[in-house]
């Protein structure tokens, strides 16, 4: 059954239908999925260009050992990590021909995000990996968001021949994909009016983001030129926009080395001090919205504790959650950091 839900008088309602249709088959294992992506990545570094696509396939073992291949256009993306000071390898998107999906693992798939592994060290796979995570979290509170697959990508160089790295990576169900699975439609507009949001589902993410610390995301604008919002997508059914956010590696959680420092005008100092971004006018929706959290403690630390973590990353990443659930569960904390501290 659907778990993001309504609050309204003490009376849990789902607020889109409980008969969503399963996700693909991509992303019905959280196993990493080995695959081969072909194309001139030499020329994606240096030339960066979003409005280009560049030739190549994707291919990967099937269950039975067989090689799937799959034509595949590669774009860069991003904003923040498509600069070159920051990531050594562009971000991408990875578009598939329809045609020839189906019978596969990438069934019903056609356009997905892929984050790529920033830089070649060992640090930078962990950040995958605990973004890949942060993820997870958010699907042990609610149903309705982006679903992922962790994979070791080999990169094959069609333009320097012999030439190939392998990192990790993390693929991410596109939002159509997820409107598609609880029939309703993506935003389109760039700003939305806050008292249009849900605000059971607002009031989630704004917590999920004071937990995993991220301050750098909006419910209700874009970027200027394009869809709301910033870091988080828009759904809409018949009543409400249904907020689903994305993109976590500037966040304290991920504590990645590369991460823009919070805005200033947050009066926090580094991205792992916490600030609850939530708006005013659904402080009624915290209490409950809280238990949902508190419910769900044991399987969000059951995420945090993969295996494919360090023992040292994953100490880190449990005392980090562990002093939001302390502070969630300090009625006079929830009152000064929450309540106290909402967006007019």
């Amino acid at each position: 059954m659907i778990r993001i839900l309504v609050f309204i008088a003490l009376l849990v309602v789902p607020i889109v239908s409980a008969f969503a249709a399963e996700p693909a088959p991509l992303f019905q294992s959280q196993e990493t999925l080995a695959i081969t992506l072909t194309g001139p990545f030499r020329q994606i570094d240096r030339e960066r260009n979003k409005a280009k696509e560049y030739e190549g396939s994707l291919s990967y073992q099937s269950a039975a050992g067989q090689e799937i291949t799959l034509d595949a256009s590669l774009e860069a993306r991003g904003n923040y990590r498509l600069r070159q000071d920051v990531c050594r390898y562009s971000q991408l998107w990875v578009d598939l021909k329809r045609r020839q999906v189906p019978d596969t693992l990438f069934a019903g798939q056609n356009r997905l995000k892929l984050v790529v592994q920033c830089r070649p060290q060992t640090r930078y796979a962990a950040y995958v990996i605990k973004e890949y995570l942060a993820y997870r979290m958010f699907d042990q509170l609610t149903d309705v968001g982006f679903k992922v697959r962790l994979v070791n990508v080999t990169y094959s160089y069609l333009d320097n021949a012999g030439e190939s790295r392998t990192h990790l990576g993390l693929l991410i169900e596109n939002k159509d994909t997820v409107a598609e699975r609880f029939n309703t439609s993506v935003v389109e507009e760039n700003r939305v009016r806050v008292g249009t949001l849900e605000p059971g589902a607002a009031t989630l993410v704004a917590l999920f983001m004071m937990m995993i610390g991220n301050t750098d995301f909006s419910l209700a604008s874009g970027p200027e030129g394009e869809e709301c919002c910033h870091n988080a997508k828009l759904l809409v059914n018949d009543s409400a926009f249904l907020p689903i956010p994305y993109d976590f590696d500037g966040s304290g959680f991920v504590n990645a080395s590369y991460a823009a420092d919070p805005n200033p005008s947050f009066g926090i100092r580094n991205n792992r001090e916490r600030l609850y971004r939530g708006y005013c006018i659904h402080n009624d929706f915290v209490a409950a919205t809280l238990s949902v959290f508190q419910s769900a403690i044991n399987d969000i630390f059951a995420v945090v504790s993969d295996s494919r973590l360090t023992p040292r990353d994953s100490l880190t990443a449990t005392a980090y959650l562990e002093d939001f659930f302390q502070l969630i569960n300090d009625p006079q904390e929830v009152q000064d950091k929450i309540i106290d501290n909402c967006r007019s």
